[in-house]
């Protein structure tokens, strides 16, 4: 790690920390520049004065748009690139889960990638023997173990990077955009994983264009925009006002439910997933799209699990707008509410609804017990239909009421 000694109580120490890249327009210009000492490039700045004090046993989210910086944030504080100005201090063993299975030698047996991966990560070559056994029964590549890194699908090439950075038991973890690794069962247990340095007081980096995830891991964000620190809050607070400027840009809220990469969300009849929704009115059971304000709605949902898996799932359900922006939404996790791992149904009962009028799209997620990972989504077969018969205007009918006072202060 770079620079002084860091202070006691932070597991990482940023300070005006920027990086700089030279673009040239052709790779001869940069020959040129060596040969006749005048400047043909120009600079591009990836990151300018971040400054971040993380206490340890905190997990902090990076958000931001596409080229904001983030990744060349994370890759520095890896090590694998250095700053051009500034500094940085991390305290104790770190491990990268970044471009995953980059520094493999594809030659190589994946034994022999093991070894020179986790010497990278600083491990000696006792602890890695101490460690393989751990390594070889998470990557679930007993089989092919021994074969050349060329013969492995990307897949397995992943599985065998993200089980070696993990067996490494990193103080700080930095992880970007990697919560869908391999098949479905694998995610689980990447997942499972992750939370579980989380929960034994790991410091952890993570970066993510989920706010959704953002929310649910993490307890701090830090916004960047632009390679400049934009806002650095609790995880709630920023991923609120980015979704907001996101808002601004695009015409709509960024949705803090969005898809998961891949095909992580589209998983058919096998695995955890949605049988079906149903819209009723509770009173009568009997489906019903359209309500008023102040009337009480029930979505139904079914969902089954056709293999073993997870030890417990969770039930996402949420009201967008037909232009998807988020209305509301609630998940079982957070409402401490326990959904059995095989088959049920389970109703949302909405009281007294507060909508106006309006099209809204019913969508149901099921995730996993930590309600990051996602297995599978399904919207209701129609849109809800809210009629207000009044003049109230806006999305949400909020209860209220008004008080008068003269100029002397007294209630009319």
């Amino acid at each position: 790690m770079t620079g002084p000694r860091a202070i006691e109580e932070h597991a990482i120490e940023v300070e005006d920390l920027c990086k700089e890249y030279r673009i040239y327009g052709t790779p001869y210009q940069r020959v040129l520049e060596v040969l006749d000492r005048k400047q043909r490039h120009r600079k591009v700045w990836a990151l300018q004065d971040i400054n971040l004090k993380m206490l340890p046993a905190r997990t902090i989210g990076l958000v931001g748009a596409n080229g904001a910086g983030k990744s060349t944030l994370l890759k520095i504080l890896a090590g694998t690139t250095f700053p051009s100005r500034g500094r940085y201090v991390i305290r104790g063993r770190v491990a990268s889960l970044l471009e995953l299975g980059a520094g493999f030698h594809k030659d190589f047996s994946g034994r022999e990638n093991v070894y020179l991966n986790a010497a990278l990560l600083g491990l000696s070559r006792e602890e890695t023997e101490a460690r393989f056994e751990n390594i070889l029964r998470f990557s679930e590549l007993h089989d092919y173990i021994d074969q050349p890194i060329r013969t492995y699908s990307s897949g397995m090439i992943c599985r065998l990077a993200f089980s070696t950075a993990v067996a490494v038991d990193p103080d700080v973890l930095i992880i970007d955009e990697i919560l869908a690794v391999g098949d479905m069962a694998f995610q689980q247990k990447c997942v499972r994983k992750i939370w579980g340095f989380k929960d034994s007081g790991k410091t952890i980096l993570f970066c993510s264009h989920s706010l959704y995830d953002v929310r649910q891991l993490c307890d701090e964000a830090l916004w960047i925009h632009e390679g400049r620190c934009r806002l650095h809050s609790d995880a709630i607070s920023v991923t609120n006002e980015y979704a907001t400027y996101e808002k601004t840009l695009v015409g709509h809220e960024a949705d803090v439910l969005e898809d998961a990469p891949g095909e992580a969300l589209d998983r058919g009849p096998k695995g955890p997933h949605v049988e079906s929704i149903g819209v009723l009115r509770p009173d009568t059971d009997e489906p019903c799209y359209k309500f008023r304000p102040g009337e009480d709605v029930r979505v139904r949902v079914h969902y089954k699990n056709d293999e073993a898996g997870p030890e417990k799932l969770c039930l996402g359900i949420g009201f967008t707008r037909t232009d998807t922006s988020l209305a509301f939404g609630h998940t079982t996790e957070m409402d401490g509410v326990i959904v059995d791992r095989t088959e049920g149904i389970v109703d949302l009962d909405l009281h007294s609804l507060r909508l106006l009028s309006g099209e809204f799209v019913v969508w149901v997620w099921l995730m996993d017990g930590t309600g990051v990972h996602r297995y599978h989504q399904l919207i209701a077969p129609d849109n809800v239909i809210v009629l207000n018969e009044g003049k109230e205007v806006g999305l949400l009918l909020q209860e209220h009421s008004w008080t008068v006072r003269d100029g002397n202060g007294e209630t009319v």
